[in-house]
């Protein structure tokens, strides 16, 4: 009674589509070791997508059918085990089940590797037409090996050439025009983002289109395309080509994500030096940076504020943002005011804040304003605070303790008054002298000495204001980092030393013209 059923089965195949071709795939076999390796259902799963790539290269519209699992096994003979057949026996079992085509893969194992085989045969002439050979650690790469082989291993039924079918007539081809193989070509445009990609059809590198975007002549039918860039995963698509400007956009996913830099610096002490941020001990200078996939160290530095170290995990074309509020950095300020070898009691402010009287001690942020006050007058302090050290600081007073000198906004004594007393005092010198020589009366006047004295006034009068305004621009420019505002307050200091000596030469110019004057 069965074989009466196989030959009406065999009977309404043929009516169903007497034109199309049959390609059977079969169960992936094991030989032995490798069954204890690889489970049935990793094998069936191993068929399944070789069964799926078949379907891909051999479409039902271009007249192929594939055998799902259920035909083949309901037109097997009894007891017949198709996991064990190979070579002729595969023939065999092909022309029992109708197919035209037959193919099975099969695992084994050489070394420590698995391996994997793929057969495929031509039923009505016996004929291995195509196979490929390859081995992996684990079944994920047998996977990866028959998603990469089976396009073009399929695509052999295609060129096989001999008879394709179980008889009938077969699709008539345009012969009103001549291309190659019998197929027309067609004009494809190929885009990727991001642009640049290196495009392949079918495997092969397309001399006229090494990057994208592009446009080639590719034949009428499915192919495979590939986009690849540096540091991408590769994009694919299985295109049917049938028209002219058919476009082909493949979108490529990233193998690296970035980290987004926000910290939040609190207080005007950002302003003061530059943040600092190095990745795996690589200085990035970039806001977003671009990291490969997988976890980097990171460090961030601001001359003001507390370093900062984390461990930061980046996935493929993922963002990570880094928002956090960083501490500002303190150190310890011990701090006395003197005037004259005095000391004084004076208050005491730290960015804008009175903090008590000297002499004080207590905790100072990086990169702290520090600044004395007493009644009607500010001085600042030259302070440079260590991180998590103590710092002592004497400071010596410019004003009297009653603050009789006036101070400018920066804590500077101010001249401007005195410098002006001077040149009036010289002025009226000058007159003095000029009445003398007129009139014929009054003192003799000793030009050398007062030439002399005046000149020394003159350019120390110079040099105080060309230094007073360096010192200035020393601490004017926010410095980058820790370096950069030690070598400021260093540059300050010293300006202002010289500034200092310049005021007492003025100074002495000054008493060197008034005295030769009175004697």
């Amino acid at each position: 009674m069965k074989p009466l059923f196989l030959f009406f089965s065999i009977l309404c195949l043929f009516a169903t589509s007497s034109f199309a071709t049959y390609v059977a795939v079969l169960e992936t076999g094991a030989d032995g070791s490798a069954k204890d390796n690889v489970s049935l259902s990793d094998r069936q799963y191993l068929t399944n997508v070789l069964r799926e790539q078949a379907v891909l290269e051999l479409p039902a519209v271009q007249n192929y059918t594939i055998m799902t699992r259920e035909n083949i096994q309901q037109m097997l003979p009894p007891g017949k085990a198709i996991e064990d057949c190979e070579g002729s026996c595969l023939v065999e079992t092909g022309k029992n089940i109708a197919a035209d085509y037959i193919c099975q893969a099969r695992v084994g194992r050489f070394g420590n590797s698995l391996t994997l085989s793929a057969e495929l045969y031509e039923t009505a002439g016996n004929k291995l037409i195509a196979s490929f050979n390859g081995r992996g650690a684990n079944v994920e790469e047998l996977l990866d090996l028959i998603k990469q082989k089976s396009p073009e291993f399929f695509r052999q039924v295609k060129g096989s050439g001999g008879f394709a079918g179980v008889g009938g007539i077969g699709a008539i081809g345009n012969t009103g025009s001549f291309s190659y193989g019998g197929k027309q070509k067609f004009i494809v445009e190929i885009t990727s983002t991001p642009a640049g990609a290196v495009p392949t059809i079918d495997g092969k590198a397309v001399p006229k289109c090494l990057s994208t975007p592009c446009k080639v002549q590719v034949e009428e039918g499915n192919h495979r395309i590939v986009a690849s860039f540096d540091r991408y995963e590769d994009a694919e698509m299985l295109v049917d080509i049938k028209s002219n400007n058919q476009k082909v956009e493949l979108t490529l996913t990233p193998n690296f994500g970035w980290l987004e830099m926000k910290p939040v610096l609190a207080g005007d002490a950002a302003k003061r030096g530059a943040l600092n941020v190095t990745v795996d001990d690589v200085r990035k200078d970039d806001s977003k940076i671009e990291l490969e996939a997988g976890i980097h160290k990171v460090l961030l530095t601001h001359p003001c504020y507390d370093p900062v170290e984390f461990n930061v995990s980046i996935a493929k074309n993922k963002t990570e943002v880094f928002d956090k509020e960083i501490a500002r950095g303190k150190g310890g300020l011990e701090l006395n005011v003197e005037y004259k070898g005095e000391p004084q009691i004076v208050a005491v402010v730290i960015d804008g804040v009175e903090v008590g009287s000297t002499p004080y001690a207590g905790e100072v942020p990086m990169c702290a304003d520090v600044v004395i006050k007493g009644d009607g007058w500010t001085e600042k302090v030259n302070v440079q605070p260590k991180w998590h050290e103590v710092v002592q600081v004497t400071h010596k007073l410019m004003h009297t303790p009653e603050g009789v000198a006036p101070a400018t906004e920066n804590g500077n004594v101010d001249l401007t008054g005195a410098v002006g007393d001077a040149q009036a005092k010289q002025d009226n010198v000058s007159d003095a002298a000029n009445e003398a020589a007129q009139g014929g009366k009054g003192k003799k006047i000793h030009w050398v000495p007062i030439a002399i004295s005046g000149g020394v006034a003159a350019v120390s009068g110079i040099m105080a204001v060309v230094f007073n305004k360096k010192a200035k621009d020393a601490t004017a420019t926010p410095p980058r980092n820790q370096q950069e505002y030690q070598k400021g307050l260093d540059d300050a200091k010293k300006f202002k030393t010289i500034r200092n000596v310049s005021l007492g030469l003025m100074a002495a110019g000054l008493v060197g013209v008034g005295v030769t004057f009175l004697f």
